[in-house]
């Protein structure tokens, strides 16, 4: 899920790379983001591959994995040329930044 300020990060420009997107794949259904300096409350959820992204409240993206349709969509993507992308069924989440400041809370996994 991306995490981005949509109003001065210039990759903001680019549809499928905004708040709260599955980066370079699918669109939020609507912009529900904050603006920056103001907490976002972010929900994700995946059951049995089918993935949910909350954004403030809202679902704006959902997905299922390791199906065609998403091999299809990380062919079409800049994961392309990663030949294991999305293809773990378990492991650790991970936090990437590309130096811009970032601040998370509270963050919190469970098992469903």
């Amino acid at each position: 899920m991306q995490v981005l300020d949509n109003t001065c990060h210039p990759d903001a420009k680019i549809e499928t790379h905004r708040a709260g997107d599955l980066y370079d794949m699918i669109a939020c259904s609507e912009e529900t983001v904050r603006p920056a300096g103001e907490w976002n409350e972010v929900r994700l959820l995946l059951n049995q591959g089918k993935v949910e992204h909350w954004l403030n409240g809202q679902k704006v993206v959902e997905y299922e994995m390791w199906t065609d349709e998403w091999n299809k969509m990380v062919a079409e993507s800049k994961f392309t040329s990663m030949p294991d992308f999305g293809k773990a069924r378990k492991g650790r989440i991970a936090l990437q930044d590309h130096g811009d400041p970032v601040w998370y809370r509270n963050i919190k996994i469970r098992t469903l």
